[in-house]
């Protein structure tokens, strides 16, 4: 018997209700609408019946940048002292 890809086992879920646990632990639960690579495209819906989109966050590599233009934008703005020797 020949050993199936991770591409080939979701492919043969296509169009099909599935539960998911992805790497991190959380659990999605939706229908398998396409199969690209190594992504899996989940049209995920709520237990209330209604349909709901997967959440993507950019904070934590937007917050980095910001606090880093903050600080460069402080020091700017402080007036510089000069030293007497």
């Amino acid at each position: 018997m020949a050993k199936l890809s991770n591409q080939a086992k979701a492919r043969k879920y296509l169009n099909k209700r599935v539960k998911i646990k992805t790497k991190t632990g959380s659990v999605l639960y939706g229908t398998i609408v396409k199969v690209s690579g190594k992504r899996l495209y989940l049209n995920t819906s709520s237990l209330h019946g209604r349909d709901t989109k997967a959440h993507v966050t950019f904070a934590p590599l937007i917050l980095p940048l910001v606090l880093f233009d903050l600080l460069a934008i402080i020091l700017l703005e402080r007036p510089r002292r000069r030293r007497r020797f």
